[in-house]
C-alpha cells in the first residue's frame, strides 16, 4: 500500500483509504499481536501451577524464540509471506514447543527425543498438502519450518539450558541413568 501510496498523486483534498480484506487483514494481525504477551502470561502462570517452581517455566519459555528461527526460514525458503494464516500457525507453534519442552523437562530427555520427533515429523509432513494452498500456504510454511527447527533445537538446546539453570554438571548428578558402551554395570 505505501508504494502506491507513494506513486499515486491525488488531487489536493482527497485521501487514500484502505479497507476490505487488506484492512480486515491488518485488523487481524493487530488483534493476534496484541494477544500475544497475554498468551505468553497465561503459558507461565500454567506452568508455574504445574511445576509449582519458577525456574522449569523459564527454562521452557527460553525455547520459544528458536520458534522464530525456523519460521523465518520455512517462510523464506518457500517464498511465502507471514499473514493472518502464518500468524495463527504461529500461535499453534508456539503451544506445540511449549508442549515438547514440557515433555522433555518432565521426561529424560534421552528416552523423550523418538517420541517427540516422530510428533513433530507427522505433524510437518501433516501440512505438506496445505504448502501449496494460497489461503494456508504461509500457516502451513510457519510451522513446517518452526516445528522442525524448534524442535532439533529444542532436543539440543533445552538440556543444556536446564543444566545450566539447575547447576547440574553430571547426567548421575541430577538423577538420570546413564548407559552406553563406554560405561560399566555394576
Amino acid at each position: 500500500f505505501s508504494r502506491i501510496e507513494s506513486e499515486v498523486r491525488l488531487p489536493e483534498g482527497y485521501t487514500m483509504k484502505v479497507f476490505g480484506e487488506q484492512q480486515s487483514q491488518e485488523d487481524s494481525n493487530a488483534a493476534l499481536a496484541e494477544g500475544m504477551p497475554l498468551t505468553l502470561l497465561l503459558i507461565f502462570a500454567t506452568l508455574l501451577l504445574l511445576f509449582r517452581s519458577y525456574k522449569k517455566p523459564v527454562v521452557i519459555l527460553l525455547m520459544v524464540p528458536l520458534i522464530f528461527i525456523g519460521v523465518v526460514l520455512g517462510l523464506w525458503v518457500t517464498g511465502k509471506q507471514f499473514d493472518f494464516f502464518a500468524m495463527l500457525g504461529l500461535l499453534g507453534l508456539v503451544g506445540m514447543n511449549v508442549k515438547n519442552a514440557i515433555v522433555l523437562v518432565v521426561s529424560a530427555t534421552r528416552s523423550r527425543i523418538v517420541p517427540v520427533l516422530m510428533a513433530s515429523g507427522t505433524t510437518i509432513l501433516g501440512m505438506l498438502p496445505l504448502l501449496f494452498d494460497s489461503m494456508f500456504g504461509g500457516m502451513a510454511a510457519t510451522i513446517m519450518g518452526g516445528l522442525l527447527v524448534a524442535s532439533l533445537l529444542t532436543i539440543l538446546v533445552l538440556p543444556v539450558a536446564y543444566c545450566i539453570f539447575f547447576r547440574i554438571r553430571s547426567p548421575r548428578a541430577a538423577g538420570l541413568q546413564v548407559s552406553g558402551p563406554d560405561t560399566v554395570d555394576s
